[in-house]
């Protein structure tokens, strides 16, 4: 069994969730008082890092995880989809922050004899990370996860680059030439945003889908993380 899975059972708080709201119900009918009525359990905090690639996102993501003291999900999200939906991890991949056709969808269920397709990927995504924020102080990275939480429980964020100084950075990480750097990343981009067209109707780069959009070209990321730890004790300011 994944980490992941161990740390946040998500069906138990589910369950929890639905004996509270029957509890509530029933209070109701039965026009009961009481002085301390029980609430729901908060959510989040949590930060959210939607990122271009090679903008560095990543790495404020792991930065930002170490001064706070909170585990960052990454594979992790990808490892708990697969353990939910009783499929390989490499087919949970195949969907994760990509958009598959319908044929090859088909394809691939009848080849590993498992039915695993785009509405199965974002129902158990949603699943997966709702469980995370339930537990909160966690650094989510990518996978859409500032259109499925709510936003008034974390920090939503998103790090963009000049595609210049994206282009260098994988042409010396990956020792690409400059022409697969280029075309590795506008594939990426092109991915990206057909992931966000196809589950949220939107666009990676819409502004007002985060609270703030850093520039790791204009702000070094130790300065990102020191404002990004301040806008989080704003919006949530809890112990």
């Amino acid at each position: 069994m994944s980490k992941l899975l161990r740390d946040i059972p998500v069906e138990r708080q589910i369950a929890k969730h639905m004996q509270w709201f029957e509890r509530k119900r029933e209070q109701g009918q039965r026009q009961l008082q009481s002085t301390r009525p029980s609430v729901p359990p908060q959510l989040g905090p949590y930060l959210s890092i939607s990122r271009e690639l090679a903008s560095g996102g990543n790495e404020l993501a792991q930065c930002l995880a170490e001064k706070l003291g909170w585990p960052l999900f990454d594979r992790e999200i990808i490892e708990a989809i697969a353990e939910k939906s009783h499929v390989r991890e490499e087919l949970v991949a195949q969907f994760d922050e990509h958009v598959r056709s319908a044929f090859d969808t088909y394809l691939q269920n009848l080849y590993t004899g498992r039915i695993f397709d785009s509405s199965k990927y974002y129902y158990n995504l949603s699943q997966v990370l709702l469980g995370i924020v339930q537990y909160g102080h966690a650094v989510i990275l990518g996978r859409g996860a500032n259109f499925i939480l709510p936003a008034e429980s974390g920090l939503r964020v998103r790090v963009v680059a000049p595609l210049e100084l994206r282009m260098r950075k994988m042409m010396r990480e990956q020792n690409l030439s400059e022409k697969h750097a280029l075309q590795q990343l506008l594939a990426h981009d092109h991915e990206q945003e057909a992931f966000f067209q196809h589950y949220f109707h939107s666009k990676p780069d819409d502004p007002r889908a985060y609270d703030i959009v850093i520039n790791t070209g204009s702000v070094s990321l130790e300065y990102a993380s020191t404002i990004l730890l301040q806008l989080l004790a704003a919006k949530n300011p809890k112990p």
